[in-house]
């Protein structure tokens, strides 16, 4: 071999170490460029799943309390009618225990002679 062949043959293998060596360095650089934006990417996607589950119960969450809201609502309401029930019936008591009262005197001052000018209750008053 002569000088100009070792030559060749040095600049062909410099020429495919610089080559090599550039595009080993490229491909490491992106790979890890490619790893951290598909690792991004997958903790977008993980973040996303975790908003979605959140927004699923707290729709379940108000769900639940408009019902409680909703059966508050209605209890109040029974208990209200229940209120007015008990004061209707204290109504009813006192009308009749006065009616009670007033038959209970109407007797007492009950004439015994029927149809007649001169009354005659039973008590002698």
């Amino acid at each position: 071999m002569d000088a100009e062949q070792i030559l060749r043959l040095v600049n062909a293998v410099g020429t495919l170490l610089t080559g090599g060596g550039v595009g080993l360095l490229s491909y490491l650089i992106f790979f890890d460029s490619k790893k951290r934006s598909e690792a991004a990417k997958a903790k977008a996607a993980e973040l996303d799943n975790i908003n979605t589950y959140a927004k699923e119960w707290k729709d379940l969450y108000d769900q639940r309390d408009k019902r409680v809201d909703e059966l508050n609502t209605k209890i109040d309401g029974l208990y209200q009618m229940i209120e007015d029930d008990r004061k209707r019936i204290r109504e009813l008591q006192e009308k009749n225990t006065q009616q009670g009262l007033e038959l209970q005197k109407a007797n007492f001052l009950r004439c015994e002679i029927k149809g007649c000018a001169n009354r005659q209750p039973p008590t002698g008053y």
